[in-house]
């Protein structure tokens, strides 16, 4: 089985490779996405945690039930009150100065809200229920919202006289009113639920009501002073006006008799009247002398026959038409006789008589037309004159009405003023004496048969719902702050290695850690006694088992020299060294422990040998290696080499050629070899020893050890160019860490009650 073919160190074996490879590795796996949370680790973290959530529950359910059962009972007195936006039909001061009054629904019920829990109201409420002189409305705050009463400074019921306001009974009376009123309004409604609670029912169903009542009459109280306001105001404004208002009559009226201005507005409608008749003419008169002037210029310039008056003529037309037939005669017998034939002479003087009355008619048209023309032009003259005329009339009575006007103005609108605020001095006054108001009671307060406060079943679930919520949020808290290795799932996400194996708690047997002065071996009795570390315990020696199984199916081929490290010290790694030394050793393999924790060795306290003759001796040259083999007690198979005597200078030591020859050489004449070391982020030691072996486990401590610490040594291994198998989480409370019951049944499971020491409780199969 040994291989004695090759001397070469183990780092340069196929097995191991080079720490840049193992670095890319190494990123590779950190940069893989983490996985999504599933619920059931939310549900594993809440049983992990299920002490904190218990606490939680147990204080805060316990807190309000004592809380609530020691609350006195407390009643409510209801009323519902209709509060109308809109205004009644009396006018208050406001509305006197406006014409449109308007009002805010909103702001307006908001306002009323507040009016209910104002302290007037409560002062007014308090005075007429004397509640000053009730022990419960007389009570001091104390700490954490609870109440004292000091009966010595309630005033007695029999002490006559109003009260004192400066009081401590009385403002804490007062401040008692409004700490225990509630508004509700009713929605889409103008009703508003009014609620007072105390610890009396009767008082609680009297104080409702009389807070309503009150409500009410303070705000018909505040109406009757608005509108008696109102009306002493306008009182005063009125003769103000009025005496304005006779003033500017004498004003206007002396101005109209100084400036002789009666009837003035008559006057000037007429002016403006008549200028606008003259105006009218005038432009007729124009287009009138336009029309003659055109018919003039054709008299003028001769061309008579063009007039219109010439050709629609009628006379001088008949004429015309008697010249035309001589004319034809004329021709007719000129052409036959002579022209001084006496027929032909008589029809030319018949013609020249006729030709002399048409022109002479012509002249009298053209004479007419001349007529009209400088008629038309006179017309349109003496109409230009008269609307200048009129222009100045209607210009001179503007003139002399502008500050009439002004003056008049002046009288309307103090006239108007005066009785507008004569008219709304009368519906002050009217107002004044009304009972109306926009507020009502619509269901008065009854007597309350059942408490309302406290809500023992409320409050009792809402104190476990609460519990309940803080213990899971502190679980969660809790879990957020460990940043230990809890679980193999934990070894995979957060160093992205695997999860070799999960090692319980477990006690050493036999009779424990060796003193270090001890130089003799344990002596095995009847040859059956076990090493102090080696367990027997069926559920541990299946966990090592696992363990075994793990690193075996881990690499191919199987690394044989294997270097066991932690990341700080006390993490178990010895003793894991040890115990799976045996396991090995359970199937027929030849095991050696090499002890070469060179600061604080423990291999041989484990396993029970002295620490004589040991590793460092060999290194040394004082001791051969073969004498520094020692069998374990009670393990067949498995040997260890201790450590020896601790020197001066352990780094250098392992650095020298000679510990690489000496390791290669038990991997040779072993099947397996365990290489115990220091701490790798305490000593470099482990860095060392990581070059020359096959692979490497470390062994991290549940709950304890965080996985920053366990990365950074995962790192330095890298850096070493060693390959790291895996991760043993060691020390696992299987009972209360909250692993659940598989692990507990997978490791109790095949045990078949008590095995032979000798045996150590292991079978052959891996």
């Amino acid at each position: 089985m040994a291989d004695n073919t090759s001397l070469e160190p183990a780092g340069s074996r196929s097995l191991a490779r080079t720490a840049p490879q193992y670095l890319q590795e190494a990123e590779i796996l950190d940069v893989s996405p983490e996985e999504v949370p599933h619920l059931l680790d939310y549900w594993h973290v809440v049983l992990k945690r299920r002490w904190t959530v218990l606490v939680c529950l147990l204080v805060v359910f316990s807190t309000v039930a004592i809380g609530t059962l020691k609350k006195k009972p407390v009643y409510e007195g209801k009323v519902t009150l209709e509060i109308d936006p809109e205004m009644p039909q009396v006018l208050n001061f406001k509305e006197v100065t406006s014409a449109v009054p308007t009002v805010d629904v909103d702001s307006y019920r908001e306002t009323q809200y507040r009016i209910l829990v104002s302290r007037s109201l409560a002062e007014k409420v308090v005075k007429d229920l004397q509640l000053y002189r009730v022990p419960e409305f007389y009570k001091t705050r104390m700490l954490f919202g609870l109440f004292e009463s000091d009966p010595a400074k309630i005033p007695s019921p029999s002490d006559p006289g109003p009260p004192d306001t400066s009081s401590e009974a009385y403002r804490n009376a007062v401040a008692h009113i409004q700490a225990w009123i509630d508004v509700n309004p009713i929605r889409r409604s103008n009703l508003v639920e009014l609620s007072f609670f105390s610890e009396n029912p009767d008082l609680a169903q009297r104080v409702a009501n009389r807070i309503a009542k009150d409500y009410i009459d303070e705000n018909l109280e505040v109406k009757w002073d608005e509108a008696s306001q109102a009306s002493d105001w306008l009182e005063s404004k009125l003769g103000e006006l009025k005496v304005k208002l006779e003033k500017s009559e004498d004003q206007l009226q002396a101005y109209a008799q100084a400036n002789s201005i009666v009837m003035v507005t008559e006057k000037q409608e007429m002016a403006s009247t008549r200028l606008a008749q003259l105006i009218e003419d005038y432009t007729k008169a124009q287009a009138e002398r336009f029309q003659r002037e055109a018919h003039y210029s054709l008299v003028e310039t001769g061309k008579v026959q063009d007039l219109p008056e010439i050709m629609s003529n009628r006379i001088i037309q008949d004429l015309s038409e008697q010249v035309a037939d001589l004319k034809k005669r004329y021709a007719l017998q000129t052409t036959m006789y002579k022209p001084d034939y006496p027929k032909a002479v008589q029809v030319k003087r018949q013609m020249d008589a006729l030709q002399a009355e048409i022109d002479r008619q012509k002249l009298v048209v053209a004479q007419n037309i001349a007529d009209e023309y400088h008629s038309a032009v006179a017309q349109e003259q003496y109409l230009k004159k008269a609307v200048d005329d009129q222009k100045n009339e209607v210009n001179d009575i503007a003139q002399r009405t502008v500050q009439y006007n002004i003056l008049k103005r002046d009288v309307d609108s103090n006239k108007q003023l005066y009785d507008g605020l004569l008219e709304r001095m009368k519906e002050a006054r009217v107002s004044s004496g009304l009972d109306a108001s926009n507020i009502r009671i619509v269901d008065s307060a009854e007597l309350p048969k059942y408490p309302v406060k406290p809500r023992v079943l409320l409050n009792l679930l809402a104190g476990m719902i609460l519990g309940v919520g803080i213990g899971f949020a502190l679980a969660f808290f809790q879990e957020y702050l460990d940043n230990t290795l809890k679980s193999p799932d934990e070894v995979e996400k957060f160093l992205r290695l695997p999860s070799l194996g999960v090692l319980p708690r477990f006690a050493l047997n036999g009779r424990g850690k060796l003193k270090e002065d001890e130089s003799e071996a344990l002596v095995p009795s009847e040859g059956v006694a076990l090493a102090p570390a080696i367990q027997t315990d069926p559920q541990v020696v299946e966990a090592y088992r696992s363990l075994r199984t793990s690193i075996l199916l881990s690499a191919s081929p199987v690394p044989r020299l294997i270097l066991i490290t932690s990341a700080v010290p006390g993490e178990g790694k010895t003793t894991t060294t040890v115990n799976l030394g045996a396991t090995l050793a359970s199937l027929g393999s030849r095991v050696l422990v090499v002890d070469c924790d060179m600061r604080r060795p423990s291999c041989h306290r484990s396993a029970g040998v002295k620490n004589s003759p040991g590793f460092v001796q060999c290194l040394t040259g004082h001791v051969d290696l073969a004498d520094a083999i020692l069998p374990v007690p009670g393990v067949e198979n498995l040997s260890i080499i201790p450590c020896g005597p601790i020197p001066p200078n352990p780094a250098e030591v392992l650095s020298a050629p000679l510990t690489g020859e000496l390791l290669h050489k038990l991997r040779s004449q072993f099947e397996y070899v365990l290489v115990d070391s220091p701490p790798l982020l305490s000593v470099a030691d482990s860095r060392i020893l990581a070059t020359m072996t096959d692979a490497a486990v470390l062994v991290a401590r549940a709950f304890e050890t965080p996985y920053d610490l366990v990365r950074r040594a995962r790192g330095l291994l890298y850096a070493a160019g060693a390959r790291v198998l895996g991760v043993a989480l060691n020390d696992v409370d299987l009972r209360r860490e909250g692993y659940g019951p598989h692990l507990s049944y997978r490791y109790g499971y095949g045990t078949y009650g008590a095995q032979p020491r000798g045996e150590l409780g292991l079978h052959n199969g891996p």
